[in-house]
């Protein structure tokens, strides 16, 4: 019996062993891989690092319009500089876009803050001001900034122009509120910052983006550089979700800002199928007449209700529907490019 117990413990020290060195590797792998990213990065032009306080702001200009737009990420969207990037291609010459990221995505650093909307808005202000950027700004928010954007607009209505809401987070959302963030286990957690996932995602290739065209590998570095989803920042965000969307909603001033909201549902079986076109690169009538009856559904109609009284609370904003995916500036570019070229041709009419 003693002899059987000390061959099933030196197995387990070899085990023990075996996993701590494969941890190990995974780790400098990771590691010899984030710096390869910042290379690419920073040969690419996506490296602009500005002081935003408590730590540096990746912010990236394109173009050298006179109006610039501040455009801001949706949650955990550390790719969004290279979507914006392939976006700017679009707009006119006299657009530029100001993208910036929050703490913890991409190679924005990290804060030892809690993320909350004053902070998010505060240090975005302060890494604008030392990045040369000056007031009157031009804010368009994707998805979750629209609680930034709702704050900021709301609170500083002498340093903003105008607000371009990209299918944003909304006081329609409020279900949020009661479910809160979802944290990563920690155990996951652990295995991200091991390396292990990145190990196993180069190779097996899951590692790599779509949809950003000529800027599909800095769109891959930008997250691998420092997954949003787990780093301290990101996590940070997450689980103050309800509490940044309450203080969002609780600070609204109507006020006579010129505003545009760009929502994105279906209006049609064709609608749905153009969508899965995009996503998913075949259509689907069944699949798409199933959304399009989820867009007519009475949860749907009252969420749109809803959705409608914060736009007229917010006050002078107006709703345009482009049917199709939430990332709709991907999906039809053209389309969302000219909303925002007239929105600003009439802001500076």
């Amino acid at each position: 019996m003693k002899k059987v117990l000390k061959t099933t413990g030196k197995i387990i020290l070899v085990l023990l062993i075996v996993i701590a060195l494969a941890l190990l590797a995974c780790f400098i792998y990771q590691k010899t891989a984030q710096k390869k990213d910042r290379e690419l990065l920073e040969k690419d032009g996506f490296s602009n690092l500005v002081s935003a306080g408590d730590y540096d702001m990746n912010i990236n200009i394109y173009g050298d319009g006179k109006h610039q737009v501040i455009a801001m990420p949706g949650s955990g969207d550390a790719q969004f500089t290279a979507g914006m990037r392939l976006f700017s291609e679009y707009l006119d010459d006299d657009i530029s876009l100001v993208v910036v990221s929050r703490p913890g995505y991409g190679l924005s650093g990290e804060t030892d803050q809690e993320v909350t909307t004053e902070y998010i808005v505060e240090s975005t202000r302060t890494a604008l001001q030392n990045a040369g950027i000056e007031a009157p700004y031009i804010l368009m928010p994707h998805s979750m900034s629209g609680i930034y954007a709702t704050y900021w607009e709301s609170t500083y209505l002498d340093e903003v122009s105008g607000v371009i809401w990209i299918d944003t987070v909304n006081e329609a959302d409020m279900e949020l509120l009661d479910e809160g963030g979802l944290e990563p286990p920690a155990v996951v957690t652990f295995l991200c910052k091991a390396g292990v996932f990145r190990a196993l995602g180069d190779l097996f290739g899951s590692n790599q983006e779509s949809g950003y065209g000529k800027y599909n590998q800095d769109a891959a570095a930008l997250y691998n550089v420092n997954p949003t989803a787990f780093s301290k920042s990101g996590i940070s965000e997450i689980r103050n979700i309800s509490a940044n969307m309450q203080t969002a909603w609780d600070s609204i001033k109507s006020n006579d800002i010129p505003k545009v909201y760009i929502s994105t549902h279906f209006t049609s079986v064709d609608d749905a199928n153009e969508y899965l076109v995009f996503a998913y690169g075949e259509e689907d009538e069944e699949e798409a007449k199933q959304r399009f009856e989820y867009y007519q559904s009475d949860e749907q109609v009252e969420y749109r209700r809803k959705r409608s009284e914060y736009i007229e609370k917010l006050g002078n904003c107006q709703e345009i529907n482009i049917p199709g995916s939430h990332f709709i500036y991907e999906q039809k570019p053209e389309e969302c490019a000219k909303v925002i070229e007239d929105f600003i041709e009439n802001l500076n009419g």
